[in-house]
C-alpha cells in the first residue's frame, strides 16, 4: 500500500488561508480587505511648509483642484493645523502616483512629499509640541521625520506670524536608521527638505544606530526624549501581495517564498526589542507612538502587549521605576478615528483600505503609549 499524496498548497493559497482564517479576518478578507489591498496605494501630499507656499502650489496644482484632509482633533488641539496634507477634489481613487514629483522651491527645498496619509495621521496622534525633543527610530525614507519637524519648529516656516518666545526649548529631532543605503537615503532625503540652519546647530541628526541594543547610545540617552515615533520594520504584506499580482500566476515571487505563518512571531521579536528602547528613551510623562504597516496582530497588539508585560517584569526586579499605559485619545479623537480612519483593536488601531469611510488608506496600525511613574 503506498500513501495517497496530498496536493500541496501554494505559497500564495497558505498566505490567503492564514488571513482568511476565523481567527484572523474571516469572510472579510476575500469580500473586501484582500481585494482592497490588491489595489495601488493611495498617496496624500504633505506641503512642506519649509518651502514657499506658491512654490508648493505651482508643483502640485491649483488651490482649487484640492481638498484639505482633516486629521481628528479636540477643539484646542494646537497641533491641528501642523500637517498640512492634499487630496485631489472628489476622489478617492487616486492611485499610485496622484502628485507630481517634488520641485525644488525658490528657497532651495523642496515642496512636497507623497505618501500613505495614514502615516501622517500616525505623526498627527503623537501630538509633538514647539521645541519638543523627539526620536524617530526607524525614520527612513524620512516622510515622518519631516512630518515631525513641521510641529517642532513652526517658526522657521516662510509663513510663521512670530519668532519662537524666548527662553523657549530650541527642539531636537533624531533621525534613526541602522541600514547603511537606507541611512544614505533619509540623509539625502532631509537634506533636501529641512532648513540648513537645523542640521548645522545639531537641532537635526541622522542617526546610524540599532535601535534593539537600548536608548543609552542615543544622543539624549534615557529619558532624554519628550516623544519617540517607532514605525517598526515589519512583514508589510501589502507589498507581498503588490508584488505577488505584479509577477502575475506564473511564478511565485521572493517576498512571498520567504512569508510562513511564523514570519510575524519571529518579526515580533525585534519590534518588542524597539518598542522597549522606545520608552527607555522617552522622558517621564512622554509618548511613544508604535506603528507597522502590518495587518498581522503578532506584530501589532501581539507587541505592545509584550512591551507592556516586559517593563511590568524588569519593575517587579527593581531594573526600572516607571510603568507603561495605552493612552486613549479623547472621545471627540476616537469617534472621528472610528467614521472615518480606522477601527479599533485590543490595544491600538488599524487603518485598512476597506475602511467604511473609504479614505482607502493603510494599511497602518498605531497604538499611543505614556510612559508613567511606577
Amino acid at each position: 500500500m503506498t500513501k495517497t499524496k496530498r496536493p500541496q498548497s501554494s505559497p500564495l493559497d497558505a498566505f490567503q488561508n492564514h488571513f482568511a482564517s476565523a481567527s484572523r479576518y474571516g469572510e472579510r478578507w476575500h469580500e473586501t480587505l484582500y481585494p482592497a489591498l490588491k489595489e495601488g496605494t493611495r498617496y496624500t501630499t504633505l506641503y512642506n511648509r519649509y518651502a514657499p507656499q506658491e512654490d508648493f502650489y505651482k508643483a502640485v496644482g491649483s488651490p482649487d483642484t484640492l481638498e484639505r484632509l482633516r486629521f481628528p482633533s479636540a477643539p484646542d488641539d494646537i497641533q491641528a493645523d501642523n500637517l498640512l496634507c492634499f487630496i485631489h477634489k472628489q476622489s478617492t481613487d487616486q492611485r499610485e502616483a496622484p502628485f507630481p514629483p517634488p520641485e525644488k522651491s525658490s528657497n532651495g527645498l523642496l515642496t512636497h512629499w507623497n505618501f500613505d496619509a495614514a502615516s501622517a495621521l500616525a505623526v498627527h496622534l503623537l501630538q509633538v509640541l514647539p521645541g519638543d525633543n523627539v526620536l524617530d527610530l526607524c525614520a527612513a525614507p524620512g516622510g515622518k521625520s519631516l512630518s515631525l519637524a513641521q510641529s517642532i519648529w513652526p517658526y522657521l516656516q516662510p509663513d510663521s506670524p512670530t519668532p519662537p518666545m524666548p527662553g523657549a526649548k530650541k527642539g531636537d529631532l533624531h533621525s534613526n536608521e541602522i541600514d547603511p543605503t537606507r541611512n544614505r537615503r533619509l540623509a539625502d532625503n532631509l537634506s533636501q527638505y529641512l532648513p540648513a540652519s537645523l542640521a548645522a546647530t545639531g537641532q537635526q541628526k541622522v542617526l546610524r544606530l540599532d535601535g534593539t541594543k537600548g536608548a543609552k547610545g542615543f544622543p539624549l540617552g534615557p529619558a532624554g526624549y519628550d516623544k519617540v515615533l517607532v514605525d517598526a520594520p515589519c512583514s508589510s504584506e501589502r507589498h507581498i501581495i503588490h508584488a505577488q499580482e505584479k509577477a502575475g500566476s506564473g511564478r511565485t515571487v521572493e517576498e512571498l517564498a520567504r512569508w510562513s505563518p511564523s514570519s510575524s512571531k519571529r518579526i515580533a521579536e525585534t519590534q518588542v526589542q524597539l518598542l522597549m528602547t522606545a520608552l527607555r528613551a522617552v522622558r517621564l510623562g512622554g509618548r511613544v507612538l508604535y506603528a507597522t504597516c502590518s495587518i498581522s496582530r503578532e506584530e501589532n497588539d501581539g507587541v505592545v502587549e509584550k512591551a507592556i508585560l516586559q517593563a511590568e517584569k524588569e519593575r517587579k526586579k527593581g531594573g526600572i521605576a516607571w510603568a507603561v499605559e495605552v493612552e486613549g485619545l479623547g472621545e471627540e479623537i476616537e469617534r472621528v478615528l472610528e467614521d472615518g480612519w480606522a477601527e479599533r483593536t485590543g490595544k491600538g488601531w488599524i487603518a485598512l483600505p476597506d475602511h467604511k469611510g473609504n479614505g482607502k488608506w493603510g494599511p497602518l496600525y498605531f497604538c499611543v503609549l505614556t510612559k508613567t511613574r511606577a
